[in-house]
């Protein structure tokens, strides 16, 4: 292999590291370079005898130029019965082995592994590496070849510089979608806020946007985002007072609040905007780092609370959480009684439970309650979400 092609090989193991989809590209042209029949990376379990050779969780597990029921054949069954696995098994991280030093020749054609799937896929030798290992775990790199292809030494020691760069791009990708995890986690807890947030970086544009501050900057009322990412609001006074008051939090670290005036709609009550320096440093090529927190709260929007959080933290039953949800999206006793079809006294026997389970002396007390302990938790109303 010339140095041209060698280089690209290299590029595109670390390409792959970043790029989950450009595993099977990598593959191929490593079967290229190795006139390989069949190339498997795959993951085995040496205690078992399992093995794991396609893996919608792990994106470089790949297999390229075999039958794909075979592979799920060699997962569900052969892998049981591979005479070069168990002698392999002790086969130290980053070292290479041909086949033909695991098992006798002689002795492989007589066993089911070569009858039944080595020979069908004209396979009968392979190099085969161990990239990562845990325990009896092992990411395990395979590559076929026809009987008459034996792997030379030349071709051995050019997989073997191969290898440490293989076992890094594993490593890479490894830590890439744990850190890609972690930041779904982040995502999905940000979105389930029910007030609004959107981070902006030092130039003032938004690089997040939470999903209750979708909702509110797709209604255009009061406040809402431009195609660059930057806040609007009813009118310029106003949008340059919300522009001042989050280049402060991001220049001068000082965190502020102000209200944001409805024009849309007749919602008589204005939105309220928190905004909230953040630590951050940003790294040069680092891209756009968040500076600013924007808090966007709608108090025209209720908020909604599982029951069932509050039967199983108070005891409530299912009578006593409704009417506790109830209170706290803005309903009155009377209202509530009204809503339900029941006696004005029912409400007030069904408080008093809520009351007493909650140890709340009041209506207020309660309703404080259910914010501090529930109001991460809570959901906008639906019917608030689509009211002019």
């Amino acid at each position: 292999m010339d140095e041209n092609k060698y280089d690209d090989l290299i590029g595109k193991i670390y390409d792959a590291a970043v790029m989950p989809e450009l595993w099977p590209v990598f593959l191929e042209q490593l079967s290229d370079a190795f006139r390989s029949k069949g190339t498997v990376l795959y993951l085995v379990d040496f205690a078992s005898r399992s093995a794991t050779c396609r893996s919608d969780e792990i994106s470089f597990i790949q297999s390229v130029r075999t039958d794909p029921e075979t592979v799920l054949s060699y997962d569900r069954y052969y892998s049981k019965v591979n005479v070069w696995l168990e002698n392999s098994r002790d086969l130290p991280e980053g070292k290479l082995i041909t086949t033909d030093r695991l098992f006798p020749v002689r002795e492989l054609i007589k066993t089911e592994w070569y009858n039944d799937w080595l020979k069908p896929q004209d396979y009968f030798h392979a190099m085969i590496g161990h990239l990562l290992k845990q325990d009896t775990l092992a990411v395990r790199l395979s590559i076929f070849r026809a009987k008459r292809q034996p792997f030379s030494t030349d071709e051995t020691i050019l997989l073997a510089r191969l290898v440490p760069h293989l076992r890094r791009s594993c490593m890479i990708h490894k830590k890439f979608s744990e850190f890609q995890r972690v930041l779904a986690t982040n995502t999905d807890l940000l979105n389930r806020l029910p007030v609004g947030l959107v981070l902006f970086d030092k130039c003032g544009q938004a690089v997040f946007v939470n999903h209750m501050a979708e909702t509110l900057s797709r209604s255009s009322d009061g406040f809402c985002l431009n195609a660059a990412g930057r806040c609007l609001t009813g009118n310029a006074n106003q949008t340059r007072a919300l522009r001042r008051l989050i280049g402060n939090a991001s220049e001068l670290g000082q965190g502020n609040a102000m209200s944001l005036h409805r024009y849309a709609s007749n919602r008589p009550r204005p939105l309220s905007a928190i905004a909230v320096p953040l630590q951050s440093r940003p790294l040069p090529f680092a891209g756009s780092e968040p500076s600013v927190a924007l808090f966007i709260c709608d108090p025209e929007i209720p908020f909604d609370l599982d029951g069932n959080l509050l039967s199983q933290c108070y005891g409530l039953s299912p009578v006593e959480a409704k009417l506790a949800t109830a209170l706290l999206r803005g309903q009155t006793p009377s209202d509530y009684a009204k809503t339900r079809g029941i006696s004005n006294n029912t409400v007030k026997t069904q408080l008093k439970q809520v009351l007493a389970k909650t140890g709340t002396h009041r209506q207020s007390e309660l309703i404080q309650l259910l914010m501090t302990g529930f109001g991460m938790l809570a959901s906008p109303g639906e019917a608030a979400l689509t009211k002019d």
